[in-house]
């Protein structure tokens, strides 16, 4: 079976990151950590990560760097809130949990389950069957003798 996997970017030592982070590698997910801390994202790097989504969205409105740059008063052009971002990692909101085509920006464990496939009390959804009565259960799996 292949493993899944997902980048995680944050920063500092948040324990609601910390949770989200064990409840992702709880459900099996490898995830490709990088602390934007000690490793920063390039405005290179933020251009692919954003894509062609709204800045704004990405943004740590409770990042005392938010006020210190007056982006609560009002947000210069994406190119300029993009080289910000690349000078105060604090800006960027975290944890941003990205899968091949999808991202999740924030500590929503429904949105990341959702993102990932992973049910919320950490198993896989390849772990649940449905019944002839449509209720889910857990599939029980069985390994031969030789340990497969």
């Amino acid at each position: 079976m292949i493993s899944k996997r997902a980048q995680y970017l944050t920063y500092g030592n948040d324990e609601l990151c910390a949770e989200m982070r064990k409840f992702i590698e709880d459900a099996g997910v490898l995830l490709d950590v990088r602390d934007i801390g000690s490793n920063p994202l390039s405005e290179h790097e933020l251009i692919r990560l954003l894509g062609h989504l709204e800045v704004a969205h990405f943004l740590n409105t409770f990042s005392e760097s938010y006020t210190k740059f007056r982006l609560d008063k009002s947000l210069p052009s994406r190119d300029q809130i993009i080289s910000l971002i690349a000078r105060d990692h604090t800006l960027l909101r975290q944890p941003i949990v990205k899968s091949a085509r999808l991202l999740v920006i924030g500590c929503d464990k429904r949105k990341i389950a959702d993102m990932l496939k992973i049910r919320t009390d950490g198993e896989s959804p390849a772990d649940v069957a449905v019944s002839n009565h449509g209720a889910a259960k857990k599939v029980q799996h069985r390994h031969s003798a030789a340990g497969k």
